[in-house]
């Protein structure tokens, strides 16, 4: 992931007098990582090729992988505890960068701005930890129905079992907070696009600017889904990752088009008013020349002819005008990325079936 040049710490302390509610521990383990000296995305790596390689070592000695050889499912955990935190630091980090390019179209005060941007890159502390709570309890419920019987066929000794327990707890109490960051962060999105007066269509770049942001998102749950479709044995697939795929698609499609419903129906009913008011125009043009042709007076009719072409000219140009919230080819190339998990699933099925005859 590319770093952006916004900061959220900075947005903190630009609002710490106006702070309407405390910081998540997640917050502050971001910011805490976002201080440190290494870029935030190589401190995420280490921390994950530390976390795998504890879970490595621990397999080695149960016996369960033969010493020096990698197990892919042991990367699944590490991946969705430090991913997904990393995912949260680079959208809040973006999110700023979109909220300046934003900019032009709000008219609110200051002290809003100042909110809107800390809101958009910090989480309620109570309701992340309520989030981690829902998902240690699932976790525990679903270790008993579903993880334990499938570490017991993969011969899991003891000690792995028990590391794996607990690695699998922290990324779900933990690393889940990407589900409650996306929809929160989506529905901030949603209400600051409302907060806009006038859309102009011969300005469309700062109402281009969000979906930026909601396509990374996107992007995100699709990169997640497809390195975890890589790690998953074939023997674990079937229905259970079909569900999973497309769950996961329908979250990165909804990441993407859901917040940005608001922007097109505004657009949309701009490009008809003015479409409404050159029919006007050309309506009234079109009277006055008639006028002068009844009248027998063709003094004005090359100016009205003229006159006629320059709001036809007009009209192409308004149809030409997308309503689209996002730039040429953007939704195209998101549409190619969700693709690369179905096809990898539709390869591991397959190879699947064709392992299993």
């Amino acid at each position: 992931m590319i770093e952006s040049t916004a900061d959220p710490q900075m947005a903190q302390q630009d609002i710490r007098g106006a702070l309407s509610y405390t910081p998540s521990f997640v917050d502050r383990f971001t910011s805490f990582v976002r201080r440190q000296p290494l870029p935030y995305w190589l401190t995420y790596c280490l921390l994950f090729l530390l976390e795998s390689m504890v879970l490595h070592v621990f397999s080695w000695v149960d016996g369960w992988l033969p010493a020096y050889s990698l197990g892919p499912i042991l990367f699944m955990f590490p991946l969705w505890l430090w991913g997904s935190l990393a995912i949260v630091t680079y959208l809040d980090s973006l999110s700023l960068r979109t909220i300046s390019e934003f900019d032009p179209l709000l008219h609110v005060s200051t002290e809003t701005k100042r909110r809107m941007r800390y809101e958009f890159t910090t989480m309620p502390a109570r309701s992340v930890l309520l989030s981690a709570i829902l998902w240690s309890v699932a976790y525990i419920l679903s270790w008993f129905t579903g993880f334990a019987p499938a570490v017991a066929v993969f011969g899991l000794g003891p000690l792995a079992t028990w590391l794996t327990f607990v690695a699998g707890f922290a990324s779900f109490s933990v690393g889940s907070v990407i589900y409650y960051h996306t929809v929160r962060q989506l529905r901030l999105v949603s209400r600051t696009v409302q907060m806009v007066s006038q859309f102009d269509l011969f300005q469309l770049d700062p109402a281009y600017s969000f979906s930026v942001l909601t396509s990374r998102t996107g992007i995100s749950w699709v990169v997640l889904l497809t390195l975890s479709l890589l790690m998953l044995p074939l023997e674990l697939g079937g229905m259970t990752e079909l569900s999973y795929l497309i769950l996961q698609i329908a979250l990165a499609l909804g990441a993407f088009l859901l917040p940005l419903r608001f922007v097109n129906r505004r657009l949309v009913l701009e490009k008809r008013g003015q479409l409404a008011e050159l029919d006007q125009r050309t309506k009234a043009t079109l009277v006055r020349l008639h006028q002068q042709i009844d009248e027998n007076d063709l003094q004005e009719v090359p100016r009205l002819n003229d006159v006629l072409k320059g709001l036809t000219t007009e009209r192409e140009i308004l149809a030409k005008i997308p309503t689209w919230p996002w730039r040429p080819g953007l939704f195209a190339g998101f549409l190619s990325v969700v693709v690369v998990p179905i096809v990898l699933f539709l390869l591991q099925f397959g190879l699947s079936e064709w392992l299993g005859r």
